[in-house]
């Protein structure tokens, strides 16, 4: 899924310095800014690593220009829900991303202004509007905030392989380390019904902890060393 991120109005160099960061965090594809109020090139001192995304992005005056090719349009707004108001009747930022997941493949994103948010005739343009569960005594988030909420349930969407989250144990390497632990088991044990036992809880505790390759190469050297010891008495 390609993913545009629409900044209206955007009135804050420092929201859209952080905002072009947490892009590039998060793998977002185009951005787009219409009719700016904040310094682009000051923006570019908070940008720090995005500084080379912040500055290819598509400054327009036109909010229609800045939608062209969307597949599906979303405006995110923090007053979510107006009795008798067709415009705003959002639904959570969590159903919507379940919603898309794998059903669209170009997606705009629709930010407002610091201090307004999006006007009536703005969020019209939108297929459909998203806002993010909050407090209801205080719901509305600094935009560069709601860009970084945004962004990452999407991400997780997306299935991009993160370089900070190690490989994870396939089957085959936790199947071993199970049939080492049962070997080891009858070796200490014996066969009888505790072994059994012991063999269906050590299933559960592995598949629950989501070891990662690292760990269960370590594990599987451990127990290969037990079981050799255990042979040679």
């Amino acid at each position: 899924m390609i993913i545009r991120v629409v900044l209206v109005g955007i009135e804050g160099a420092v929201n859209l310095g952080f905002i072009a960061r947490t892009c590039v965090n998060f793998g977002v594809d185009e951005l787009y800014i219409v009719k700016p109020v904040a310094d682009l090139n000051e923006a570019l001192r908070y940008a720090a690593k995005a500084s080379d995304f912040l500055a290819r992005a598509r400054v327009v005056d036109d909010l229609s220009e800045a939608l062209k090719d969307s597949d599906l349009v979303a405006a995110t707004t923090a007053k979510g829900y107006s009795v008798g108001d067709v415009v705003r009747q959002a639904i959570p930022l969590r159903d919507f991303v379940e919603m898309i997941s794998g059903r669209v493949n170009r997606l705009s994103v629709l930010f407002g202004r610091e201090s307004t948010g999006l006007t009536r005739e703005e969020l019209s343009k939108a297929d459909i509007l998203v806002t993010i569960p909050a407090n209801p005594e205080y719901p509305v988030l600094n935009v560069s905030q709601a860009v970084a909420i945004v962004l990452w349930e999407l991400w997780n969407i997306r299935q991009l392989q993160a370089s900070n989250i190690p490989p994870v144990a396939n089957r085959e390497d936790i199947e071993f380390i199970l049939e080492l632990i049962n070997r080891i088991s009858k070796k200490v044990l014996g066969v009888d019904e505790k072994v059994e036992r012991l063999a269906e809880i050590w299933k559960k505790v592995l598949y629950r902890s989501r070891l990662s390759a690292y760990e269960a190469r370590l594990i599987t050297y451990w127990l290969r060393k037990i079981e050799n010891k255990l042979e040679m008495k």
